[in-house]
């Protein structure tokens, strides 16, 4: 073997040693998905979209900036408050799809049978009353009204009778007051005016709640109060300085293991937030599509290529293309 064919051999074998390091995936992405760290969209993301990358962020709002940035192809969130943002003049993004379906439950600290029987009496008022109705067209305008009845036999057919030194029976007293936790940046259901007030749906719900315990425990001057607190902190389940949870949270087995639900008060679908910049899909399970890189832009991963020289024996070269 002279030495021409040699140096073919070892370069060869040098670029099959090459490629074995080269990941199979290498020449495909997935798409950039930005969801809120700790919601319903963020854990089906990472159980139902495996091939996409998602980008987690402590509010919706750095979903969306990230979005109209160019960091993210798509957001994904509660259909409600993505119809919320494409509706703001000169928004830039739109509904490209929606999917699945949620209910939003009351948070109620586990134990406090009491709490959670007043807490679904008064709920189930507001909306046999009809004010439900109405508080809802407030918020999303002609809309239909679409919310699941999941009450069962153990939900409470008449109000309690607050136990002496119980939870429920410290609300009734504590100044007239009750308080619940919520993520205030999460409109249509709760953000803050420039007063600092709590507007939205879940702030009505919360004000009428309010109103039917004030009603049957015939109290004076009794009221809701929201108190600002982060996801992560609602997650977390304290209840340390708030009573309820009260914020567009959906109800699931998980959360179920660290408080109690009410009946749900609130029935949605999630939706995906796209630009006119996003790629076209036509349902949630494209956002699971790995797309070629040799397709993408310049912005994408190099691709790879071979070159066969017709000139030497064993000339192969590894190119990559920018």
């Amino acid at each position: 073997m002279n030495l021409k064919q040699i140096f073919g051999a070892l370069f060869v074998a040098a670029f099959m040693l090459s490629l074995a390091a080269v990941p199979a995936s290498a020449g495909s992405v997935g798409y950039k998905i930005g969801v809120q760290s700790g919601t319903t969209s963020d854990t089906y993301a990472a159980e139902s979209l495996p091939n996409a990358v998602v980008h987690g962020f402590d509010t919706i709002d750095l979903a969306l900036a990230a979005l109209k940035q160019g960091d993210v192809q798509f957001v994904m969130g509660d259909l409600p408050t993505l119809k919320y943002y494409e509706a703001e003049a000169d928004s830039g993004v739109s509904v490209v799809a929606s999917f699945g379906a949620e209910d939003f439950g009351i948070g109620v600290p586990l134990g406090e049978s009491e709490l959670l029987d007043a807490i679904n009496m008064a709920l189930g008022e507001v909306i046999s009353s009809g004010d439900y109705d109405a508080i809802f067209a407030v918020s999303f305008g002609n809309e239909i009204v679409v919310l699941t009845d999941d009450t069962d036999a153990s939900t409470a057919t008449e109000y309690p009778i607050a136990t002496a030194g119980g939870k429920l029976d410290g609300i009734l007293q504590d100044n007239g007051t009750i308080v619940f936790g919520s993520d205030t940046t999460y409109p249509p259901f709760e953000s803050l005016d420039e007063d600092g007030n709590c507007v939205g749906f879940d702030c009505d719900i919360a004000d009428a709640i309010a109103g039917k315990l004030a009603a049957h425990y015939g109290l004076d001057n009794f009221s809701a109060t929201m108190k600002t607190k982060t996801w992560d902190e609602l997650l977390a389940f304290t209840y340390d300085d708030y009573d309820l949870t009260l914020s567009a949270m959906t109800k699931t087995v998980q959360r179920a293991e660290q408080t109690q639900f009410t009946r749900a008060y609130y029935s949605s679908k999630q939706g995906i937030l796209g630009t006119p910049d996003s790629p076209t899909i036509t349902g949630v399970d494209d956002l699971n599509t790995l797309v070629d890189v040799a397709d993408e832009d310049e912005g994408g991963l190099p691709g790879l290529s071979l070159l066969v020289s017709a000139g030497a024996l064993g000339a192969i070269a590894l190119r990559r293309r920018h």
